[in-house]
């Protein structure tokens, strides 16, 4: 449901309803005998009821209706949470083993505390790489990459240290929950760190952040997928059958239209290898004309946590080689001197902070630091606006052809 509910579905065409919400309402209403039932339907009803007379004809936000979105929120919450209560107690006696199993280790003591403790290290760290990835398919709202916030700066941090130290230091506390580096080792080879020594160094979290970018993918094969085995059509694809072509982009969309529906495999294994705005439509197409799950699956997995995250890995790591840095710098110190002399600054700081953070204070942090967290609050903050917007914005769509539908009939 969170995945549905940030990405915009495929919009159907048929029964002028989303193909996500048909599918959650089969999910729902499907429960016949159920004693939570009533409830649900209650709230859904009491939800139509309150938003009907104050629907707009056009899309709202908290700029242009703050009062009206923020109410319409409270209640779409509400009926969520209702729903997920009804959930959780239909399937109480499921979740409790699941807490229990993972409750109890924790409470009592034992021998076992200390591989407890490790193997929540090692969940933490894989959920937490696989979410991050799961966030850049979706765009945090904006279409901007997780990588280029999260995995992109780690694996110029293990470059820039292995360049310094000519080893990988160890990671403190762990490998599982890294902060900070070890100092340098003393008996480091005087031969130089290979590429391949860094490019290991970070395949682990690599890895993982692809599969999450991969996970990320299936929203649209799923409610593209129910969309069609419910007899609806999905108003994209019928844009390109029917539209003519004009655009550059549009002859994008229609040769990757094509060609999934004659090589899905090869074609979306393609469009998953490269940075690729558009991908939305493969996995739509491929719900659309029922590929199997496990041809897109595999050739998306393939292409994002295979072939895609390696490429992104292997620029990185290029990029921060300790001999393209100072090649930059010298390139700014013969045209920019003054640049280059607080880059040197910012490059040498950082270096210490590799293995010191402690040193780090906020009143020493540099411009471009403190611009840089500016920036990703700005992007955490678009990021919940844009679902807030989504969410009711769906939602009234959703009344409007209800009302629309209703008045014909």
């Amino acid at each position: 449901f969170f995945f549905l509910m940030i990405r915009r579905p495929p919009r159907s065409t048929q029964s002028r309803s989303s193909a996500a919400s048909d599918v959650y309402k089969r999910q729902t209403w499907g429960l016949k005998g159920n004693p939570q039932l009533q409830m649900v339907k209650e709230v859904d009803k009491q939800t139509s009821k309150e938003i009907k007379e104050e629907v707009p004809e056009k899309q709202i936000s908290l700029f242009s209706h703050p009062i009206l979105t923020l109410k319409i929120l409270a209640i779409l919450l509400k009926n969520v949470f209702v729903k997920a209560a009804s959930f959780l107690v239909r399937h109480l006696i499921i979740f409790s083993v699941i807490a229990a199993a993972i409750i109890l280790p924790h409470v009592i003591p034992g021998e076992h505390s200390q591989f407890v403790r490790k193997v929540d290290e090692v969940v933490e760290f894989g959920l937490y790489w696989i979410l991050l990835g799961v966030a850049s398919s979706i765009g945090l709202g904006t279409g901007l990459h997780t990588f280029v916030l999260y995995l992109g700066p780690h694996i110029a941090k293990v470059t820039m240290v292995a360049n310094e130290c000519n080893a990988i230091p160890n990671m403190l506390p762990s490998r599982w929950s890294f902060q900070v580096f070890e100092d340098c080792p003393k008996n480091a080879p005087e031969q130089r760190i290979s590429f391949f020594t860094v490019l290991m160094a970070v395949q682990i979290e690599s890895f993982l952040w692809g599969l999450g970018t991969a996970l990320g993918e299936l929203p649209p094969y799923f409610v593209a997928r129910a969309a069609r085995l419910s007899g609806k059509g999905i108003e994209e694809l019928e844009e390109i059958e029917h539209h003519k072509v004009q655009s550059l982009v549009d002859r994008i969309k229609l040769l990757i239209y094509k060609n999934l529906q004659k090589y899905g495999f090869i074609t979306v294994l393609l469009c998953a290898s490269i940075p690729n705005p558009l991908f939305d439509l493969a996995g739509i197409t491929c719900g659309h004309f029922l590929i199997p799950f496990t041809v897109f699956f595999l050739s998306t997995f393939i292409g994002k946590a295979i072939i895609k995250v390696h490429l992104q890995m292997l620029f990185v790591i290029f990029a921060f080689s300790e001999h393209h840095v100072e090649s930059l710098l010298a390139f700014l110190e013969r045209n920019i001197p003054f640049l280059k002399h607080n880059l040197s600054q910012m490059l040498e700081k950082q270096k210490q902070l590799l293995h010191r953070p402690d040193l780090a204070q906020s009143d020493d942090k540099p411009l471009i630091g403190k611009l840089w967290d500016l920036f990703i609050l700005g992007m955490v903050i678009f990021f919940v606006l844009s679902i807030i917007h989504s969410f009711v914005n769906d939602h009234l769509q959703s009344e409007r052809e209800k009302a629309k539908k209703n008045g014909k009939g």
